[in-house]
Formats: C-alpha cells, structure tokens, sequence
C-alpha cells in the first residue's frame, strides 16, 4: 500500500508540474533546400542561465514556464533529423549560448516582448571544427496575444538560424573542441588583423581575407573621384587591366588605414583594446527594413522550406531595425570578429 502511495504521489506531482510549463513545440521542418550535407545536428548547451522564462497563457493568465520538451539537445537534433531524410557525410555541431524570454509593457491592447538569442553553428570533422555562422540577437514582439505569438515563434527563430547557416561555407582554419567554449575569444587571440599593430595595405573582398591580413594578390590602385571618394581597385599586369569594384569590396588598407565598406560609403575603421569599430549610426550603416520578417518552416506547398511562409508577427530584430537618430548622433559600432556584421549590442 505504501509503494502504491508513493507511485501514485510521483505521478500526481509530474501531472502538477507539467501544468506549470508551456513546451516548445516543432513548427514546420528544418529542410536544407539546396541538398542535405549534414548527417546529424548535435547542439552544445553553453547558456549560463537554463531556464527560458515565464509568461502567462489562455483566459485565466496562468503562469507558466517555458521550456523545451526534453534537453535542446534532443530536441532540435531529433527535429532535424526528421526533416532531413537523407544524411550527409559531415555533421553540424549548434553552440547554444543564450536563450531568453521577456515580456514589456502593454499599451493599449497590444503588449511587448522579447526573444534573446546567440548561438553559433560549426562543421565537425573527425576531432576538429569549422565555423559556419553566429546570431547574437534580440527580436522584439508586439502583439494582442504576446506569450502565444512568442511561443509560436522561438522554433522559428531557430529554422531562420539554421536556414543561414546553410548557404554559407565553413571557415579554413579547423580548431578543437576546446576553442569552442569561447571561439570569439579565439579569433581574437589567433587572427592577424587583431595580433599584428600594422595592416596589410591593399583590397579585403570579405571579412575572413580582412581578419586572416591576406588582400587581393598585385599591385592594385584606388581610383577615386574629386571629392576622394574610392570608386574602384585597377591593377595592370601584362598589358592587361584587372578592375574591382567597391561593390565587390569588404574593406581597403591604404597607408596602414583600414576603411569598410558601408551601405553608405567606405567609413575608417578604428581599433582599440575591444576590437575594430566605426563611429557612425544605423541610418548610415543600414538601408531601411520592413519590421515584419517572414520565413517558410512547414507546410507541402514548396517555398524555402519545403513549406508555406510564416510569419513572425510583429516581430523586429534590433540588429535592423531601423535608424530613428539624426545623423550626426553618431557612436562606436564594432564589427563582430566571427561574422563582420556590425554590433550594435552597446547601442
């Protein structure tokens, strides 16, 4: 009678606590739509902080936890595993760093929220690591129904990560498992751009050639106009000219100083004891983004996913949301030594 006791006081207290927690659940699939190169995604939980958050859910505003509906490990692995049928031969390895649910105000009838999101994403092959892509993020929300738009949304806001993740390329340089429990830091401490005190003069078509100091092989000269402006990069080798444009551009070192291309221009590129910056502002730096972001995750009637397109709802990445300032409140903006994306997480 007394075990019968016990057993019905566990299952009566899973029951209880159960009730108190709101489950991310799958929306849609995980599909690479350009052929699956990955056999399995493995997920590294590196948040110092595991629990989510709460929020209230149905008529009642009960309180409840959010949580995932086993380790995220699981989770996502088996989430991707059922999207993608067909295993490649290298795995990816997910680096969760943060994940954070907060709700705001309410004004009106509409109340806000946040997600909080990093992570990064690696290809493993055999004991070694390649980095793919990082997401330090926060997408804000506004709606009538705030906890359930959220909760509709965190899966999405993982598919959106992984959709990047997949169009891009691994970096060269393999490292440990030991590098990624803190890769930034890594990159800084192993990247020529940050050991070296001079710059390599010459043209950056992408941020890993800027990072690894390796420019664009020749003798190339800036042409610019009359107000100094670089329009493009010529080299002559041969008789024969070899032209490139500033669209083509990430960045140019000339005498030692480097500049980055911009939306609006090249701006100097300054560095310090916390990385390389430009004095500017998002209006500058950003064109213009629509604050509603929309992403295919399920569904059978085609679409970047295999699926329909779902919308995250009111949703707004500060990361492009759009600049209100004036132009000249201008401000330090560093570039993200994983990825070249401007950092406005000090703004």
């Amino acid at each position: 009678m007394k075990k019968i006791f016990q057993i019905t006081f566990i299952l009566t207290s899973i029951i209880c606590f159960s009730q108190n927690q709101e489950i991310i659940k799958e929306r849609g699939n995980l599909s690479n739509p350009k052929g699956n190169i990955y056999k399995s995604l493995e997920v590294i939980d590196q948040r110092e902080d595991k629990k989510i958050g709460e929020m209230t859910f149905g008529d009642a505003k009960e309180m409840k936890e959010v949580v995932f509906p086993t380790t995220v490990n699981n989770f996502l692995s088996q989430w991707y595993t059922d999207s993608n049928h067909k295993g490649g031969k290298n795995e990816m390895v997910l680096v969760l760093k943060h994940l954070k649910t907060y709700i705001g105000e309410t004004v009106g009838k509409e109340t806000e929220g946040e997600i909080e999101f990093s992570a990064q994403t690696f290809l493993k092959e055999g004991d070694t690591y390649k980095f793919l892509y990082k997401k330090d993020t926060v997408y804000s929300f506004r709606s009538k129904n705030i906890s359930d738009v959220m909760m509709k949304n965190i899966p999405v806001v993982f598919a959106m990560f992984l959709k990047k993740t997949y169009t891009l390329k691994p970096k060269e340089n393999a490292v440990t498992i030991d590098a990624l429990t803190d890769y930034e830091s890594y990159v800084r401490n192993n990247s020529e751009a940050y050991k070296n005190q001079a710059l390599k003069d010459g043209v950056y078509l992408n941020h890993n050639a800027f990072m690894n100091q390796t420019p664009e092989q020749g003798n190339y000269v800036l042409e610019k106009n009359g107000k100094g402006a670089v329009l493009r990069a010529i080299k002559e080798e041969n008789g024969k000219k070899d032209k490139i444009s500033t669209n083509e551009m990430f960045a140019y070192v000339e005498n030692g100083k480097a500049y980055r291309k911009t939306y609006s221009g090249f701006l100097e590129l300054n560095k310090n004891d916390k990385g390389f910056y430009l004095i500017s502002n998002r209006g500058y730096l950003l064109p213009a983004q629509n604050s509603t972001v929309f992403v295919n995750v399920g569904g059978t009637n085609g679409g970047m996913y295999g699926g329909v397109a779902v919308g995250l709802v009111g949703i707004l990445e500060r990361g492009l949301r759009q600049n209100k300032m004036k132009k000249e409140e201008k401000f330090p903006i560093y570039i993200d030594p994983l990825t070249g994306e401007y950092d406005f997480s000090e703004e």
